[in-house]
């Protein structure tokens, strides 16, 4: 399996794992949190 072949086929397995936890549900939505200078904001995302 030449270089590229292999850097790509990791790449997709990792973003595959990722993703995995990632993704919210109605049941288990996610939460997202952006803290700014002077603010804090956060949103639920299913």
């Amino acid at each position: 399996m030449d270089k590229t072949k292999l850097r790509t086929a990791r790449r997709t397995r990792r973003k595959r794992g990722i993703r995995k936890n990632v993704m919210g549900t109605a049941d288990r939505p996610r939460l997202s949190v952006y803290r700014s200078l002077n603010h804090i904001y956060a949103q639920v995302i299913d």
